[in-house]
């Protein structure tokens, strides 16, 4: 085994029996006392994985994750924190800064190397992408969006999962008619011991292919689930799928705000109203802080009213690009005869009237994710069935 790991500790005890520990499984061990040394290490030697104590001399070691994953030289490395700190904030905020794992001191050398396994496996495997929807604001049809995508993604041939992640309402599976998958018994493993098959097992199946995960809620101090736990389970589930897409409420919590900094691509969601255009662009001035560029992030506007006929639709890319600060993906179509509206037990409009505009433009949306564009003969239909409906 020549994987090569960097270890940022300045506890000699520890810093011994983690290296040794390292040593006697095969790995090429690198060892530095502070955070600034180990940045330096870390760009001049490129390891394989990276493990970071929190109180370290000079700059923490929260600091130093965050700037590995500034820089593109070592954004993609894995990294696993190791911490006497072991309160539920501590592993929120080191996960949120970039961190893939946590543990607490003192760890079990078996511990160390089961993670440290569990991590470089990771990194070799395909990946799938994680995809988060945000609304703006309440109310904007977020969840719609989300559902009627992930179907169209499956009718690719992909294996997609959603992940409801929206303390309030009803969930997606009760929508689509589902009976939750075994999440709670899932969670009464350690998230190491968590089996493929387990991961399976937890998901709730649509006859389309689609597969939903609805996680206990968590509500202030009486959480059934840790932000630092949805994180990692969140995590876990990319193994399994294609595509993770992500509904997520924008709303102040570690969970949001680590599950985001996650993300590979953000999608902020919005109406047609008069207050669309600022609530997108604060939106993704939050996105900006949590580092997602903008080249990460897009904007989709739900025209719930009929505030913009199809021939104008084309004008709205430009006033949201300059305006808002996020690319446009699509904007759903306003159709009196196709209702926006999820309701449990409904079908969705991708199924139920695959052939209408909003269905179209769903796709489209649906397209912009996986990083292809509609085909001609499609964009032609789509206009034809949007100008045949006003």
């Amino acid at each position: 085994m020549d994987k090569k790991i960097l270890v940022i500790e300045d506890d000699p005890s520890a810093l011994r029996l983690i290296g040794y520990t390292l040593q006697q499984e095969g790995y090429q061990v690198l060892t530095v006392p502070n955070g600034l040394k180990g940045l330096r290490k870390a760009r001049s030697e490129q390891p394989d994985l990276i493990i970071i104590d929190i109180m370290l001399p000079g700059i923490d070691g929260f600091e130093v994750c965050h700037r590995l994953r500034a820089e593109p030289q070592t954004a993609k490395l894995p990294i696993l924190m190791v911490s006497a700190k072991g309160r539920e904030i501590d592993k929120a905020t080191g996960l949120a800064v970039g961190a893939d794992d946590y543990i607490t001191k003192p760890a079990d050398p078996s511990e160390i190397i089961s993670r440290v396994e569990t991590l470089l496996a990771k990194q070799t495997a395909v990946k799938s992408a994680m995809v988060v929807f945000v609304g703006s604001k309440r109310g904007v049809g977020t969840t719609t969006l989300v559902v009627n995508v992930a179907i169209a993604l499956s009718q690719g041939d992909k294996r997609v999962i959603v992940v409801d992640l929206c303390p309030y309402g009803g969930n997606i599976a009760e929508y689509l008619g589902l009976e939750p998958g075994g999440t709670i018994e899932l969670l009464m493993k350690p998230i190491d011991a968590i089996t493929r098959g387990d991961l399976e097992a937890a998901l709730a199946v649509h006859h389309t292919g689609l597969r939903v995960l609805v996680p206990p809620r968590w509500s202030g101090e009486q959480e059934e689930i840790s932000p630092s736990e949805v994180v990692l389970l969140v995590e876990r589930f990319r193994e399994v799928t294609d595509y993770l897409l992500v509904d997520l409420p924008f709303q102040p919590s570690s969970a949001v705000s680590t599950v985001l900094s996650k993300c590979d691509f953000a999608i902020i969601v919005t109406d047609s109203k008069a207050d669309a255009l600022p609530s997108v662009k604060s939106t993704a001035s939050v996105l900006g802080l949590l580092g997602i560029s903008q080249e990460r992030m897009g904007a989709v506007v739900i025209d719930r009213e009929g505030m913009f006929p199809a021939w104008q639709l084309s004008k709205m890319r430009a006033t949201v690009e300059s305006n808002a600060g996020a690319q446009l993906l699509g904007i759903i179509p306003y159709d009196t005869k196709v209702s926006l509206e999820l309701l449990p037990g409904s079908t969705p409009v991708i199924l139920s009237s695959p052939n209408c505009p909003l269905a179209w433009a769903m796709r489209g949306v649906a397209q912009h994710i996986i990083g292809e564009k509609i085909n001609s003969r499609d964009s032609r239909k789509f206009s034809e069935e949007k100008h045949g409906q006003r």
